[in-house]
């Protein structure tokens, strides 16, 4: 892809997950938030707060936090790969029509990638550097070995890529993955001449034909379409609505002392 399609495609994209994010304020979230009532007093205490607006706004950004971070992850992995970079993502009807994706070692893969020059390549899309633990490594190492053994003429290679942070900072569960390993001893097969790990920069060059202003293209979009979106005033609004809503729901709670009643809010949430 060049400069103007990925730019203009992720705007477009960030343009439409934005007022996604704003729809969801709209819904008054403090409903599908859950809260702790035995880790709420540590908090408290543990971040100096003084009293429930503070906490409020605390719990509200944590809550958001984790919605942006999950929504974000689906936005690249179900729009910004194939609506902007071509790629064919592995639905459910995807892998019934195209076999012999149906098979269960394909679980483990996200996308499939026509290269130009005819290859085809495999890609398990994660987040971060934290993603993978030691089991899901070596069901990646299983799976992947069974897909070079059954399948291996079909695709030249499979990539785990990672689309933020650097490879020299990824646990060693991602050379596991691979059959590497390093001190303890795992039933892995080494898979190294075809399977390959891909992160940050890496991996949107290797994505995009090994293009390596690839990513400056998507931060571009990035900052395109939040331009065409503006929600900064717009939710500037809703979130303190929300921060509002949610300080009135807990402030029952402050005894006359300015004492916080704990105790009373745990058989609220616990019975």
């Amino acid at each position: 892809m060049n400069r103007d399609e990925v730019v203009q495609g992720t705007a477009t994209w960030i343009s439409w997950w934005t007022e996604q994010r704003k729809k969801k304020l709209r819904e008054k979230l403090s409903d599908t938030m859950t809260i702790n009532p035995f880790l709420l007093p540590i908090i408290f205490e543990l971040h100096n707060i003084s009293d429930f607006g503070e906490l409020s706004d605390f719990l509200v950004g944590s809550h958001l936090m984790i919605g942006h971070s999950t929504g974000f992850g689906k936005l690249i992995d179900e729009k910004i790969l194939p609506k902007v970079f071509g790629t064919e993502k592995l639905t459910a009807k995807y892998r019934r029509n195209n076999r012999p994706f149906i098979n269960p070692c394909f679980n483990e893969i996200d996308h499939v990638i026509h290269r130009t020059n005819g290859d085809i390549n495999l890609l398990s899309l994660k987040a971060g550097r934290w993603t993978i633990q030691l089991t899901m490594a070596m069901q990646l190492n299983h799976a992947f070995n069974e897909i070079i053994t059954t399948f291996g003429s079909d695709f030249s290679q499979i990539a785990v890529g990672v689309f933020y942070g650097k490879s020299e900072t990824l646990t060693d569960k991602y050379e596991i993955l691979r059959g590497i390993n390093r001190g303890a001893q795992h039933n892995v097969t080494d898979l190294t001449d075809r399977v390959f790990v891909y992160a940050g920069k890496d991996f949107w060059t290797w994505l995009n034909d090994d293009i390596e202003d690839t990513q400056d293209w998507v931060l571009e979009g990035i900052e395109e379409g939040i331009s065409r979106s503006n929600p900064r005033e717009e939710s500037g609004q809703l979130l303190e609505s929300f921060n509002q809503s949610v300080s009135r729901l807990y402030q029952k709670y402050i005894r006359p002392d300015g004492t916080v009643a704990w105790d009373e809010l745990l058989r609220d949430i616990n019975g």
